[in-house]
């Protein structure tokens, strides 16, 4: 089961591998859609390198999904998608994922 990303901190256990999606709905026009997934980034909140591991990076209209295992307990990770859409907009969408103890 997916879990979307947002503000929300969403959580996951180190030696988990979940699906998440990111929603663009709100940065995109009704008719507009994700042509393509120029990247995906993690980083540690507050500094430092990530461990997460993030694959699959699939698109579906106006949504992304991705798969994203590793982590390190009770430490929470910053997760940026950049997309470009059927308009020609570059957008840059962020999410928490925190790794529960």
């Amino acid at each position: 089961m997916a879990s979307s990303l947002s503000s929300n901190n969403l959580l996951k256990q180190a030696g988990e591998r979940l699906t998440f999606t990111m929603d663009f709905a709100n940065l995109l026009a009704s008719d507009e859609t994700i042509t393509v997934i120029n990247s995906i980034t993690s980083e540690l909140r507050g500094g430092g390198t990530s461990n997460l591991v993030i694959t699959s990076g699939t698109i579906s209209g106006q949504t992304i999904t991705m798969i994203i295992s590793g982590g390190t307990r009770a430490k929470t990770y910053r997760v940026e998608v950049t997309i470009t859409s059927s308009g020609g907009s570059t957008i840059e969408g962020d999410g928490l994922l925190r790794i529960s103890n």
